[in-house]
């Protein structure tokens, strides 16, 4: 399960010397860790790029929520959606309505056609999303997750592949949409069956990522 909304980072775009004018005009806000930063029904229209820190995309329906994607410093998204956004770490944003920001985009095909990469992005994340929701269980989704972040964000070393997720239970659970209780179920399972080894809080040691990916089919 990928998480990650985008391999682009707009804020090397933004730096580039002729978009020094839009880069001014974005608004520095900041947030504590876990803070809601933004909600459904938000009464102003915004594109925000993360400037530093975590941002979780999410869908609250009911009593579960569904997550979208965990934004991170670089990435682009707007209040105009019907989903939620929550700081992981202590975050800072630069924030401008959305008008005003396709007027720039208006003038700059080069930086229009980024943010035209980043909607492709999210798109096919989105059907990824809905993919996995309706065909996998919860021990696939996590496993997926786990496999995922390994191959684009571990440490490979001679015991395995190294995961620093800086995530608790809950969150970890809030990602693949499940409860706490189930994911930390599945976790210990993994530990025991050796596919996933937890060396401290956020941190795992993957040691044959081909035994985690086939974990959920034994």
């Amino acid at each position: 399960m990928k998480t990650r909304l985008t391999s682009i980072n707009l804020l090397d775009e933004l730096a580039q010397p002729e978009f020094a004018e839009l880069f001014a005009e974005l608004i520095p806000r900041s947030y504590p860790k876990s803070s809601l930063i933004y909600a459904p029904g938000h009464d102003r229209d915004l594109v925000f790029i993360v400037r530093q820190g975590r941002v979780r995309i999410y869908l609250s329906l009911e009593d579960k929520e569904f997550s979208l994607a965990t934004l991170e410093p670089g990435d682009i998204y707007t209040t105009h959606t019907r989903a939620h956004a929550m700081a992981m770490d202590n975050v800072e944003l630069l924030v401008m309505p959305t008008e005003k920001f396709f007027h720039y985009i208006l003038k700059h095909p080069a930086l229009s056609r980024t943010i035209m990469s980043i909607l492709g992005d999210l798109l096919k994340q989105s059907f990824s999303i809905i993919d996995s929701l309706v065909f996998k269980d919860i021990c696939q989704r996590l496993t997926d997750f786990f496999v995922y972040e390994a191959l684009q964000n571990g440490q490979a070393g001679q015991a395995g592949i190294r995961l620093n997720l800086d995530l608790t239970m809950e969150q970890l659970a809030a990602v693949v949409g499940s409860s706490r209780q189930t994911v930390s179920t599945i976790v210990n399972d993994m530990q025991h069956a050796k596919v996933l080894l937890k060396e401290g809080r956020g941190v795992y040691l993957v040691p044959n990522i081909e035994m985690l990916k086939a974990h959920c089919q034994s």
